[in-house]
């Protein structure tokens, strides 16, 4: 006697979880290719493809045993790399959990709210500290001036330069931190109070550009940060 058996799809609010578990681990892709560099560089790329692995699923029941072992595989790992900044991982977790429960038979609805609460709450969070990291600082004044150093300068050589304390307090006029970068191209950089006066920046310029060696004194262009 010949028997079949009828698979059965996967329930589209499955996919739908499957899919923000993705983006959810997604963030981790994004730091290590931007900022990079480190041990968990490794861990957070394999456990963030992971993440992806129930997408390839075809039918329910394999859909759900593979939500199943990512989604504890990650939390795993996010414990026991906690210190590591693997906890990262865990929200991705928590939702492929979420989607196995809707591939049963008969799901039950708390497990789908748990899924879309974390999810919408990680890539909240995630798109809020994007905005702020790397597109609001475009948005800012500039809070520094940068300027060239001349390889001859005797600013770079060693020894006691009243004009170079870190607090800015040698140059004062609003200047709160001061940095002298030697390389290839060396540079001069002084950040000030955003709240200084129109005059005291002038003041301020005009001291930098009067210093021995010191040339091409501009505004940092915002973000300041890619000028320290």
């Amino acid at each position: 006697m010949e028997t079949s058996s009828v698979r059965r799809s996967v329930p589209r609010a499955g996919r739908v979880l499957a899919v923000a578990a993705a983006l959810c681990a997604a963030p981790a892709v994004a730091w290590v290719v931007l900022v990079g560099g480190s041990l968990i560089d490794g861990p957070l790329v394999l456990g963030s493809l992971a993440a992806t692995a129930p997408l390839f699923a075809r039918d329910a029941a394999g859909f759900r045993r593979v939500c199943l072992a990512t989604g504890w595989g990650l939390l795993a790992v996010s414990v026991l790399g906690f210190l590591f900044a693997l906890f990262v991982l865990a929200p991705a977790g928590v939702v492929l959990l979420a989607a196995a429960s809707r591939s049963r038979p008969e799901p039950r609805r708390l497990p789908l709210l748990i899924g879309a609460l974390t999810a919408s709450v990680t890539l909240g969070f995630a798109g809020w500290a994007a905005g702020a990291v790397w597109i609001a600082p475009y948005f800012q004044e500039p809070d520094a001036f940068v300027a060239a150093v001349r390889p001859d300068s005797p600013l770079l050589r060693s020894g006691h330069h009243p004009e170079l304390l870190y607090d800015g307090s040698g140059l004062g006029h609003g200047a709160t931190l001061v940095s002298l970068v030697d390389g290839d191209t060396a540079r001069l950089v002084v950040v000030f109070d955003p709240r200084t006066t129109g005059a005291d920046l002038a003041v301020l310029r005009r001291m930098l550009a009067g210093l021995p060696g010191v040339t091409d004194v501009r505004l940092c262009d915002p973000p300041a940060g890619n000028c320290r």
